[in-house]
């Protein structure tokens, strides 16, 4: 795909392109464009906009714009629900022994099914509860975070809303969620971005994801829960109506 100049819309001839330096110099207008940043715009300016795809949406009125699409995926709900099962029923072996030691400590009744608080035979100190405590706060937040992604893939939905000078990205389920405000007349690129990096262990990771750029070089990372297609036109249709008005 040809990379197109955005000042004057000409294509650019290959002979004008430099691939490994990122570089496509457009002659009539003396302006060098960075080649991923045209090609990324060109192929979401091909979309379609008026036909989008199932879970995606593009609704216009006097008060602005809203695009948006749902992270509804039966794969990904299913692979969460199974992955949150088995590590949440692990922790919660430890957590119900921890508690268990807390209500001791408090002289609190406890159900008889609970887990006895005792360690090599005798109650459980409070230093020891307390370390069991700090211990696990990690596995459970890692496990909340799992089960937050399964009611994600069922409810969850990312959303840009576009008011004059003011841009919202919300990214939750129903009411809740996390926002983030933009001024949305700095804006001066919006792309699809694959993102690779290595983790601790030397494996690569590669991540996908929508990039809101602005005038001083702040990037805006949202999207990555989204099915391709989805990602896709929300990108278009967000890239559209901040960089076309």
């Amino acid at each position: 795909m040809m990379p197109i100049c955005p000042k004057c819309k000409r294509v650019t001839p290959a002979m004008d392109v430099n691939v490994a330096s990122d570089v496509a110099f457009c002659r009539p207008c003396h302006l060098a464009n960075k080649l991923s940043e045209l090609v990324h715009g060109t192929q979401l300016d091909d979309l379609d906009l008026s036909r989008p795809p199932p879970g995606a949406w593009n609704h216009g009125s006097g008060m602005g714009k809203v695009i948006g699409a749902t992270h509804r995926s039966l794969g990904m709900a299913l692979g969460a629900l199974a992955v949150s099962l088995f590590w949440n029923g692990i922790v919660s072996v430890f957590v119900c022994v921890a508690l268990s030691a807390t209500l001791h400590h408090l002289h609190l009744p406890m159900p008889d099914w609970f887990p006895a608080p005792k360690m090599n035979g005798e109650a459980m100190s409070v230093g020891m509860t307390i370390f069991i405590w700090l211990f696990l706060t990690p596995f459970i937040v890692i496990g909340s975070c799992m089960i937050g992604a399964f009611f994600s893939a069922i409810a969850g939905r990312t959303e840009v809303e576009i008011r004059q000078s003011e841009g919202t990205l919300f990214t939750g389920i129903g009411p809740f969620g996390w926002r983030r405000r933009f001024n949305s007349e700095t804006v001066k690129d919006v792309r699809v971005e694959d993102r690779s990096w290595r983790d601790r262990d030397g494996d690569r990771r590669n991540k996908r994801q929508i990039i809101i750029e602005t005038d001083d070089g702040k990037e805006i990372k949202f999207g990555s829960m989204l099915r391709e297609d989805r990602m896709k036109f929300v990108a278009a249709a967000t890239r559209q109506a901040l960089l076309h008005r």
